[in-house]
């Protein structure tokens, strides 16, 4: 029943073999996988990308990096962060941290200066204490180079990574989304009247808004930060309604069409970004012009209703980010151990050099153990604190 579109859903320019374009239903950026044809020209696809999607991208950046996303292509670009203690750490798409740039600090006391240096790399490290030197002729370079240690730190305070989502370009890419789904299910982009006047009129009226009022994914699988795009069309409604979903968190719906009269339809797409598993999603999407016009004016956001959708998902990324920092861990004990005894000519554990083995893992393992046991302990004295506030309550 497939319906070719012959002209471009943005600029409205015929769409030939020679212009068309594959284009993802969700920007891969973000972990989108599926693309569909006879959508946009490769003009459009081109300029959406760099306006829309980009930006869409740049706002969920936190969220790629927090979950680890799989995209087609790349990865999420490492980004800095402020801790809740105030200091700056750069958020790596592997789930390490490191520092935005090198520390050069000079702190004077009575007698000379202290020079702190901390690098990511030995040639940061060489670059910084020629900056000293430069200041300080009298120091011994190759004194401080051979005085450096190579350390592996846990950062005590939490990431402070608040991500938004807003703004007329991330919300076009939004719609582009659910409209190209409507011309998957062979419906003429034209037909969605409310979607095209956004896209191509800055002055437009969004014609989406976020929804928490109730559950439309009704087989949610536990724990997936997962992305979808749903369309709808209704000829006894006169609507066409979309619904998107980002992280699982972001929770949108959409009309794209009042004045719909063709026939009934519905078409999907969701996708675990974090492996690029697509999912089966069923949907239950119904509602009133009034409660469509509640969402547009953010009435649909019960109480709490983000944060509660955003705490289902959150554990699975606190348990990626544990289960990837154990695996870092242990190979790099494990390697730094067998290192040492290949440096001493040894070449097999036996019971002479156990000791020294494993006192050469611990070197390695024991930051992340004491960082272990703080982060117990701090989770432990919020949940005491947070049960102390509900028996107040009570």
């Amino acid at each position: 029943m497939t319906e070719i579109n012959t002209t471009c859903a943005i600029c409205d320019k015929p769409i030939t073999k020679e212009n068309d374009s594959k284009e993802h239903v969700l920007p891969n950026a973000i972990g989108g996988r599926k693309k569909i044809t006879g959508f946009i020209c490769k003009d459009c696809n081109n300029e959406s990308g760099e306006d829309w999607e980009s930006e869409l991208a740049r706002q969920l950046n936190p969220l790629s990096l927090f979950f680890g996303i799989k995209r087609d292509r790349g990865t999420p670009p490492a980004q800095e962060f402020t801790t809740t203690g105030g200091e700056s750490y750069k958020l790596n798409p592997d789930g390490t941290m490191s520092l935005p740039k090198p520390i050069y600090q000079i702190q004077p006391f009575e007698n000379g200066v202290k020079i702190q240096i901390r690098a990511r790399t030995t040639k940061e490290a060489k670059q910084q204490i020629q900056r000293a030197k430069k200041q300080f002729p009298n120091i011994d370079e190759d004194k401080l180079l051979s005085n450096a240690k190579e350390q592996f730190t846990y950062c005590s305070d939490m990431l402070d990574i608040s991500p938004s989502l807003g703004g007329h370009n991330t919300g076009r890419s939004i719609v582009k989304s659910a409209l190209a789904l409507v011309v998957e299910a062979g419906i003429s982009h034209n037909a969605c009247e409310h979607a095209k006047g956004y896209l191509l009129d800055k002055g437009e009226e969004a014609c989406f808004g976020y929804f928490y009022n109730r559950e439309i994914v009704t087989n949610r699988p536990d724990g997936i930060p997962l992305h979808c795009v749903y369309v709808k069309g209704s000829p006894s409604t006169n609507q066409i309604l979309g619904y998107v979903e980002l992280f699982g968190a972001y929770r949108l719906l959409l009309c794209l069409s009042s004045n719909y009269t063709g026939e009934a339809f519905e078409n999907s797409y969701a996708i675990n970004p974090i492996d690029g598993v697509p999912i089966q999603l069923n949907f239950e999407l119904q509602t009133t012009p009034s409660e469509i016009r509640d969402t547009y004016d953010y009435k649909a956001i019960p109480n709490i209703a983000y944060k509660e959708a955003f705490s289902r998902v959150i554990s699975t990324g606190q348990k990626r980010s544990a289960e990837q920092e154990i695996e870092r861990v242990s190979n790099r004990a494990v390697d730094h151990a067998i290192s040492s005894l290949l440096k001493q000519g040894e070449i097999e554990l036996n019971t002479e050099n156990m000791n020294e083995f494993i006192g050469k893992l611990w070197e390695n393992l024991e930051p992340f153990a004491l960082h272990q046991a703080r982060s117990r302990k701090r989770h432990s004295n919020t949940t005491s604190d947070d049960t102390n506030d509900d028996t107040n309550k009570n």
